[in-house]
């Protein structure tokens, strides 16, 4: 299975109703594939905002577009934390 298809089925396992996900979503998907953000870091940080993000899906949210930049962020902070931790 490929990366953009794991994390769509992880979205819709995840979500009730299924999500319908956009053009730029699959787009977004896609550059943290090249950005080598690995599949468990960004099921791992979808998995943690869906909590918060479920009232907002009953009225037609786009999870994506809400953590489409958290997501990024969020490994950026990883690699320098990683970095200071390798560093020391």
């Amino acid at each position: 299975m490929s990366y953009v298809s794991t994390v769509v089925d992880f979205l819709n396992t995840r979500t009730t109703p299924e999500v319908s996900l956009t053009p730029e979503d699959y787009t977004a998907i896609a550059e943290w594939e090249k950005q080598e953000i690995p599949l468990g870091f960004v099921l791992s940080s979808l998995d943690r905002r869906l909590v918060d993000l479920e009232t907002n899906l009953a009225n037609d949210a786009d999870p994506i577009n809400e953590m489409r930049s958290d997501i990024v962020s969020e490994f950026a902070a990883w690699l320098q934390e990683r970095d200071r931790a390798n560093d020391q």
